[in-house]
């Protein structure tokens, strides 16, 4: 089976408490994502940032599969799926910390966060200062953030032996793996695909395992 047609198949959903049940069905796929800096330039940004995440969506899409029916069907209805779930409000988030962000989204601030309810990808993506002004110079990248993140679950037991906390849930990507970051979470946490810091520090950004 293609990966177009493994994800689409991941993706069906069929009710259980319905009789007669009304058949499967799809939902949306992707990510809510946080903007937390506003004024000046940051409107113009923010959209280009969005415009890119979707147009880099299609291109990965396009890239995946065969030419066959079964594949080209699928790639339609993956790319007519995909939502980004854009959370903009000043009142609410400027100049909000990333934990702050967190306990928004636990809060189901603005209402429900996309996916929430799905365990393998409850996360979601940040623009924050350092990410709008990269976006500026035409550098798109975006922060993707554990909710539920607890600094104490990943302090290594043994810190001689561990070399230190290395996962601090969240990670850099470039906005072109947000295709391949469905897929990762599909079979692991955030944590199994963030790279280690170094120091404490986020020093490479993640662009997809299958490039």
């Amino acid at each position: 089976m293609s990966t177009l047609l493994n994800m689409l198949g991941n993706l069906e959903r069929v009710p259980e408490d319905q009789v007669p049940s009304p058949g499967s069905y799809y939902p949306n796929w992707g990510f809510t994502i946080y903007r937390t800096q506003y004024g000046g330039s940051s409107d113009q940004k923010w959209q280009a940032l969005l415009d890119k995440i979707q147009a880099q969506l299609v291109e990965e899409l396009e890239e995946e599969g065969g030419d066959d029916d079964d594949d080209a069907q699928a790639r339609e209805k993956l790319s007519s799926l995909f939502r980004l779930d854009a959370r903009s409000d000043a009142g609410l988030l400027q100049h909000a910390s990333m934990d702050q962000v967190r306990q928004l989204y636990q809060d189901n601030q603005g209402g429900s966060p996309l996916n929430a309810d799905l365990p393998t990808h409850r996360y979601f993506l940040l623009a924050d200062a350092e990410v709008l002004e990269d976006a500026g110079r035409g550098e798109f990248w975006v922060k993707c953030v554990q909710p539920d993140y607890v600094a104490a679950d990943y302090v290594p037991k043994n810190a001689r032996l561990g070399g230190g906390q290395r996962y601090f849930g969240w990670m850099k990507m470039t906005t072109r793996s947000v295709f391949d970051l469905w897929r990762e979470l599909d079979t692991r946490h955030l944590e199994g695909i963030a790279p280690q810091t170094i120091g404490g520090m986020h020093l490479v950004m993640w662009d997809g395992q299958f490039t």
